[in-house]
């Protein structure tokens, strides 16, 4: 509940909930965000996967999403989901076709995004949100949620590129970004993670998800890394 939550956090939601005009999103802006002194094992996240029709959330849309539920050390298989997305305007996805495979005629039977918004929101309310290049998939959710005349959600990003880099860099190591050192699959191979299907939104939710229990693990297991330890 409520009583659990720092007085920054309980102004973030109170400051959302008054900003936006998203009936969904004010309902769920009530849900308890996890103290940052909280231990992983004792929570409740969300691996998340946008594939996009570019790096531009202004002018790029999401043509597929994947998510699944992470609880403590625990990915909740049976809760993975994905779906693809329909555009609201005549854009295609054009070249960004060769880099996730989903052509216009996938998308013809696509969910709206409104339909996204609806499956995604609840699932994210109160929970911390892992993802692969973090920054991305919070840019396009905020850019979402805006243009239905929501606000960004307040949740903590975990960024598994980012823990990749600090976790490499702390042991003394060298990070070479142009040579694709953290990419999601150099970061799990480097952990002894098995290939995984690429550029499929739910297949990334997973593999990300995979990935974050292997670094909370190296950074010393569940019931001892904490939710700021994360940032």
């Amino acid at each position: 509940g409520f009583s659990g939550m720092s007085l920054l956090q309980r102004w973030r939601l109170a400051r959302a909930r008054r900003r936006s005009a998203l009936p969904l999103q004010r309902r769920l802006l009530h849900e308890a965000l996890p103290l940052p002194g909280a231990r992983v094992a004792d929570l409740e996240l969300v691996a998340l996967d946008f594939e996009t029709t570019g790096l531009d959330a202004q002018r790029d849309h999401i043509v597929a999403a994947g998510w699944v539920l992470v609880r403590g050390d625990r990915i909740v298989m049976a809760t993975a989901r994905e779906i693809r997305v329909r555009n609201g305007n005549a854009e295609g996805v054009g070249q960004s076709a060769v880099i996730h495979g989903i052509l216009d005629s996938d998308l013809t039977d696509a969910e709206s995004v409104e339909s996204l918004v609806e499956l995604l929101l609840p699932e994210l309310a109160g929970r911390p949100i892992i993802a692969h290049g973090a920054p991305i998939e919070r840019a396009f959710l905020a850019a979402l949620l805006r243009r239905m005349g929501g606000v960004p959600m307040p949740n903590q990003f975990i960024d598994t590129l980012g823990l990749e880099r600090r976790l490499l860099e702390g042991a003394g190591g060298r990070v070479r970004e142009l040579h694709g050192d953290l990419t999601l699959d150099a970061c799990r191979a480097r952990r002894g993670l098995p290939d995984h299907q690429q550029h499929s939104a739910g297949a990334d939710s997973i593999a990300a998800a995979e990935l974050f229990l292997a670094q909370v693990a190296e950074l010393g297991g569940a019931q001892q890394v904490r939710l700021r330890e994360l940032r």
